[in-house]
């Protein structure tokens, strides 16, 4: 599985336990706003960023980009990857 792939469908698991969600309702063009993550998702997401990919995602990331995708920032993982 290409590492993207990979990333993204690790990222979209937690999303979907986290907000009661599919995974075909998630594209990787969707802007992470429409989620309506609150406070404690993107503190999961930083975690599990951090214990599955060794990246580091920062609070401030997402909010000097509130339109990050889905995508976007599945694409920032994989580069820390690197």
């Amino acid at each position: 599985m290409e590492k993207y792939e990979q990333v993204y469908s690790t990222v979209c698991e937690m999303i979907c336990d986290a907000k009661d969600l599919e995974m075909s309702d998630l594209s990787p063009e969707m802007p992470l706003h429409q989620l309506k993550l609150d406070s404690l998702d993107y503190v999961e997401l930083m975690v599990l960023a951090k214990r599955e990919f060794g990246a580091t995602l920062s609070a401030e990331m997402f909010i000097d980009k509130p339109e990050m995708t889905l995508g976007e920032l599945c694409q920032n993982l994989v580069e820390q990857q690197k």
